[in-house]
């Protein structure tokens, strides 16, 4: 492999099987199920990296089911947990736990963003045939097969409006570790995302965006998964909608590497 090749290579396997071109990352048609609750503030807290804070006095944590038809990364299904942190002044969602159920998506949010992603069983069944839940949308995350992580349903009663709606940008962190034994991790950093989402109009020009009653629960006590943690304490909205958006590049917002946590 000569060095104008190597040094063009954006992502592994090297020479030519690389697993995800470079961003921007379409996503068309998204379904998300999302679900806005109070959670306790001692377990947010232990879940939170250094120099970011619940930004609530009582935290808010919004779990997200999400089913994706079209992506640059294909079809899956998505789950993950935000909470609204603050780092330095600012507010953002930031993302503890996510699960996902296709190995590419997986390797991009890891490797570009520092999604904690693992690979899940879900299931959403809110287009027949499948519906078996009359009014309600219902989605289920299972890690391992058998074993409910995370239960999510709604009953889309009305109209919402997207202008109500709080748009933060993502905080993550992106934790690589050494290879060697004995010396910091080679990366350690705090990453910005801001994603522009468009909600999908229905024919007659309404958003399609949903409100209802909604009811979540965290199923398991997983020392391995533990999304518990986060349980609901109080359900505090839900809703339903249809999105497009893009993702891109982030921004790294700080270096861990340059405190002095490492000696």
């Amino acid at each position: 492999m000569d060095q104008d090749t190597f040094r063009s290579t954006f992502s592994m396997p090297l020479g030519g099987g690389y697993a995800y071109p470079p961003p921007p990352y379409l996503y068309r048609g998204v379904e998300d199920l999302f679900i806005s609750y109070e959670a306790d503030p001692v377990a947010v807290d232990a879940l939170l990296p250094p120099g970011v804070s619940a930004a609530d006095e009582i935290p808010i944590c919004i779990a997200w089911a999400r089913w994706v038809p079209f992506s640059t990364f294909g079809p899956y299904h998505e789950s993950y947990v935000m909470i609204r942190a603050v780092f330095e002044g600012e507010t953002y969602l930031y993302q503890p736990f996510i699960f996902c159920d296709n190995e590419i998506p997986l390797e991009a949010g890891r490797e570009l963003w520092g999604y904690a992603k693992k690979l899940a069983h879900m299931k959403h069944n809110w287009s027949p045939p499948t519906q078996t839940f009359g009014e309600q949308l219902h989605f289920t995350v299972e890690r391992p097969q058998d074993r409910r992580i995370m239960t999510a349903s709604l009953h889309p009663e009305r109209l919402s409006d997207p202008a109500a709606q709080e748009t933060l940008p993502v905080l993550s962190t992106r934790f690589i570790p050494h290879t060697e034994a004995g010396h910091a991790p080679s990366v350690a950093e705090l990453v910005r995302l801001d994603v522009d989402a468009t909600v999908n109009l229905s024919a007659d020009g309404t958003p399609q965006l949903w409100e209802g009653r909604a009811s979540l629960t965290m199923d398991s006590a997983s020392s391995v998964d533990p999304w518990h943690l986060l349980a609901p304490r109080r359900i505090t909205g839900g809703w339903f909608g249809r999105f497009d958006f893009d993702l891109v590049h982030g921004v790294v917002v700080h270096d861990y590497l340059k405190d002095d946590i490492w000696s």
